[in-house]
């Protein structure tokens, strides 16, 4: 558990030496977050004070959690590879998501529809090269019981369900300033503590999860509100997807549900918004989704909404750890 606490510390402290340089970099390059909400009027005026703040931060917070796992020997195994390979491949998504938001005013990015499929091949990708490369992988363990079940057949689609939703859902959450970096140091430090302390450890997988959590503590102290800078898709793409692939590797993708229970509440809110709208007679359930925002028009301010939300994410990542104590 030591090892666990020094990655996790060279991580986060990377991260708040290289934001300054990162963040200057960032806004001479006028990569400045595009911020548009005609089609929720209520939230113009509670985001015009973020106008101006740059984006795509989650490319330094990516770089700092992968650098750390190559210097911790992160890549000594396949499996550190195909963490690494999910977290930037879906990064790749986002970062082309975000460069063609800030090519012109009105530019809306990739289609959600676009993003899906490319993070559902790349989901697919993940799950067939574990059942080749990582074959013991392939084991989903049953919360608060010591058995597990092999999905055989359903492992590929399991593995396009879990990395594709947990990029989206976390790219969903990432709409207030600290709240995805938040609950995903959490999630990851919750994973990697469990890893360790196991009866028999997974210590790469592990000390990957460190290197995340530790570098999105990192980013809080830039991202934290008034954020100097935001994630990006490129961030939360990257680190959803990293989480995704590091819950499969940890035969925990059923117990993320619970651990990541702020980003299924959050995909779940607009899923049910969307569905309310198109088929309910424009009827919505929430005033505005995803989630957050439906309490932040409801008058709770953004700092003290945050942090409530931190503490759920928290509670839920404890029981999360009961979930998985038997096994």
């Amino acid at each position: 558990m030591g090892e666990w606490s020094l990655v996790f510390l060279l991580s986060a402290v990377s991260c708040m030496v290289a934001g300054p340089l990162a963040i200057r970099a960032l806004v001479t390059r006028r990569w400045i977050q595009p911020l548009r909400y005609e089609d929720c009027p209520p939230l113009l005026p509670m985001q015009q004070t973020k106008q101006g703040t740059p984006t795509m931060g989650g490319i330094f917070v990516l770089g700092v959690a992968v650098i750390t796992a190559a210097v911790w020997g992160g890549f000594a195994r396949w499996e550190g590879w195909l963490l690494c390979g999910a977290t930037l491949s879906l990064g790749l998504l986002g970062l082309v998501d975000d460069w063609l938001k800030l090519r012109s005013p009105n530019a809306k990015g990739l289609s959600l529809m676009m993003k899906l499929l490319v993070a559902l091949a790349i989901g697919a990708a993940i799950g067939a090269l574990l059942s080749r490369l990582v074959p013991a992988s392939q084991r989903v363990l049953i919360p608060w019981t010591s058995r597990s079940v092999e999905p055989g057949l359903l492992w590929i689609p399991l593995a396009m369900v879990v990395v594709a939703g947990c990029a989206h859902a976390v790219n969903l959450t990432d709409g207030m300033d600290g709240l995805a970096a938040g609950c995903l140091a959490v999630a990851f430090g919750l994973l990697g503590g469990w890893l360790m302390l196991r009866p028999s450890p997974d210590r790469l997988t592990a000390l990957w999860c460190a290197g995340l959590s530790g570098a999105c503590a990192g980013f809080l102290w830039f991202n934290s509100y008034p954020a100097s800078v935001f994630l990006g898709d490129v961030g939360s793409l990257g680190l959803g997807g990293a989480l995704g692939t590091a819950a499969l590797l940890s035969h925990a993708a059923v117990a993320l549900v619970v651990i990541g229970g702020i980003f299924v509440a959050e995909a779940v809110s607009v899923i049910v918004q969307v569905a309310s709208y198109r088929y309910g007679n424009h009827r919505r359930v929430f005033r505005v989704a995803p989630l957050h925002h439906h309490f932040h028009v409801g008058g709770v301010p953004e700092p003290k909404l945050v942090v409530r939300f931190w503490i759920i994410g928290s509670l839920l990542a404890a029981l999360g750890w009961s979930a998985l104590a038997n096994s």
